[in-house]
């Protein structure tokens, strides 16, 4: 029985930002001979990153889990991400149609390819003598080997968190496997085991990285200690403990590392490593680009059109007015201003968000080429600031006025007006949830953010679930039907049991 990873992916291609990922990953079939210098560590490392980045490169998957299926859009022309759009993940896809996106975002199977090449670095690393690294004595070798050891458990530990937020319970494997070959597969664990299990891993990696270096080519495209505090903040409000929450988001806040981009230079967050970044999937130079117009997997070619991208007459993913303009009703706020555009054709007006819109054009025999240089932005400063003030307000001792000065922080430099005279749990919570729809609009958050306020506030934001779907589980993705063929173990994910069997 094959394992319920797919090892082949880890010769996949890519470089990262400054040569970091300019690395040839370590495989299987070459374990026996590497991991022997500081350079076999390193090339180890970088393969967990351009895992990460391959399984949000498929199907657009970053945006597809964390936006699409939410209020952010209206019309989406791609017929397959209509059905996402409409929480239509049941649908029966032939294993043949592999391109199917329906297909690719019930597979984790990307993901489990990063989390073994980590379980491979931990493994390999930790038998690696510390000579091996580079450094001008032992005491700098040291802590040069745990760097790598520290950035494959925050590695494993975001996989981990990213999946249970998409599936629930998943499994959960911590070993390197030599022989895949008698492998018979894994059960799906609870998700608060798999939590525990990520949170486990953090707490090792935040004991072996340092805060971010300003001065390194590399900042913010690899973990770091803030990077470890910002994906703890993140767990611990999906597991709704909040005093836990804003204490992680204290640790990056008041560590001084990050500052907020000036509204003027709002747009320049996306072309990657700003000064108010955490941590990024890095694609923004020519070698670790994609092209724009790229089929379920650039961004770019679901939500620009011409004349940003003249290879779309109208955006694919088509931003939903409503939301658009109850979200930005003051439309000074230099978010909406450099964040967005529209386009008038016949009669109808279509919106774009054009925060990826780094687009380089290459001519090559008369043939336009368009090259997407925008990195994936996963934590910022902003975000914690607006997770601190939702812990705030949901926590154990609620603060609603310190809640709603991290708002108006959040709004101060967007431009706009402080907001004043809100009060009361549910009040603050959704005047959270909304200042964070309006920065972190198109960032991957907002489906997970709606998640955390209906189960605070018992509303029911989303378009296509009702209160009792939501209840019954309904926002936890299903799984592909492939996967069973691979792993007898597993059981469907409940609330899709009926709909999509084995």
């Amino acid at each position: 029985m094959k394992r319920i990873y797919i090892l082949l992916l880890l010769t996949l291609g890519g470089v990262s930002c400054k040569k970091f990922l300019d690395q040839e990953p370590v495989s299987s079939l070459t374990d026996a001979t590497s991991w022997k210098t500081d350079a076999d560590a390193n090339s180890g490392v970088a393969a967990c990153y351009a895992l990460i980045r391959s399984a949000f490169d498929a199907a657009v998957s970053y945006y597809s889990y964390g936006d699409l299926p939410t209020d952010e859009f209206g019309n989406v022309l791609d017929p397959d991400y209509l059905n996402i759009s409409e929480m239509n993940w049941a649908i029966s896809v032939s294993s043949l149609n592999t391109y199917d996106p329906k297909l690719k975002l019930r597979v984790y199977t990307p993901f489990y390819a990063a989390i073994q090449q980590a379980n491979r670095c931990l493994y390999f690393i930790n038998q690696m003598p510390v000579s091996a690294f580079n450094g001008d004595d032992a005491a700098s070798q040291q802590a040069e080997k745990n760097k790598y050891l520290g950035e494959a458990y925050f590695t494993r530990a975001f996989n981990y968190f990213y999946m249970a937020r998409v599936w629930g319970d998943v499994p959960l494997d911590t070993s390197y496997q030599a022989d895949i070959s008698t492998f018979n597969g894994i059960a799906r664990s609870p998700q608060a085991q798999v939590l525990e299990a990520a949170l486990s891993d953090l707490s090792r990696a935040k004991a072996f990285l340092n805060w971010q270096d300003p001065t390194s080519q590399d900042r913010v495209v690899r973990g770091d200690k803030g990077a470890v505090f910002a994906l703890m903040a993140h767990l611990y409000a999906w597991k709704g403990v909040y005093d836990s929450c804003a204490m992680a988001c204290d640790s990056v806040i008041l560590s001084g590392s990050y500052t907020l981009v000036p509204g003027s230079s709002y747009a320049t967050i996306y072309q990657g490593q700003s000064p108010e970044s955490i941590f990024e999937i890095a694609q923004n130079t020519t070698a670790e680009s994609m092209t724009a117009t790229a089929y379920s997997a650039s961004i770019a070619n679901y939500l620009l059109c011409t004349p940003l991208l003249p290879t779309n007459t109208v955006p694919n993913w088509q931003i939903n007015p409503g939301i658009l303009f109850q979200l930005y009703s003051d439309t000074t706020d230099l978010r909406y201003k450099s964040g967005y555009t529209s386009l008038n054709s016949g009669s109808v007006t279509y919106y774009s968000c054009i925060k990826y819109s780094n687009i380089q054009k290459i001519t090559n025999n008369s043939v336009n080429y368009y090259l997407l240089l925008n990195n994936i932005v996963v934590f910022r400063l902003a975000d914690i600031l607006l997770l601190k003030a939702e812990a705030l307000a949901a926590g154990p001792k609620a603060d609603f006025a310190g809640a709603m000065t991290l708002v108006n922080q959040v709004r101060e430099r967007a431009g706009i007006q402080d907001l004043t005279g809100i009060t009361g749990k549910t009040a603050v919570i959704d005047t959270v949830t909304a200042e964070r729809g309006r920065e972190l609009f198109c960032e991957g958050h907002r489906y997970y953010d709606l998640v955390r306020n209906e189960r605070l506030t018992g509303a029911t934001p989303f378009p296509y679930m009702t209160a009792a779907q939501f209840q019954a589980g309904k926002y936890y993705w299903p799984l592909d039907p492939t996967l069973f063929v691979l792993n007898p173990l597993l059981k469907q994910t409940p609330y899709w049991a009926a709909a999509l069997t084995n």
